[in-house]
């Protein structure tokens, strides 16, 4: 099978694609934990680093935000529940899911705020 398999069907590409957003990820997770390591241990690299890494996570931001748009789209695909004996409907799951997605984001942005001050 010749190595650009993936790019010669839609949904092949984009399951690729959603794939990848994990390396990005990854890194800004571990350049995330030298961060906070060196707050604690070596101060002059979190000063040094800050432009750098403000500069990744922005890059990193559509990357997260696709990773997850595609994963919670599968919520109800993936998530079978009942209640009373009658199945969730799997729009109601997804919908439920982003309502989530969006009420813990809002908490996050309300906490960094209230901590920046």
């Amino acid at each position: 099978m010749p190595g650009t398999w993936w790019t010669r069907n839609r949904r092949y590409f984009l399951y690729v694609v959603r794939e990848f957003t994990s390396l990005p990820l990854a890194i800004w997770l571990l350049w995330f934990l030298l961060q906070i390591y060196s707050i604690n241990f070596y101060q002059p690299l979190v000063k040094e680093g800050r432009p750098a890494f403000a500069i990744f996570s922005v890059i990193c931001l559509p990357f997260a935000l696709y990773h997850s748009w595609t994963f919670l789209s599968l919520a109800g695909t993936i998530l079978h529940a009942k209640v009373l004996d009658r199945p969730i409907p799997s729009r109601l799951i997804v919908l439920s899911q982003f309502g989530i997605w969006a009420v813990a984001s809002v908490v996050i942005a309300a906490l960094l705020v209230w901590f920046a001050k």
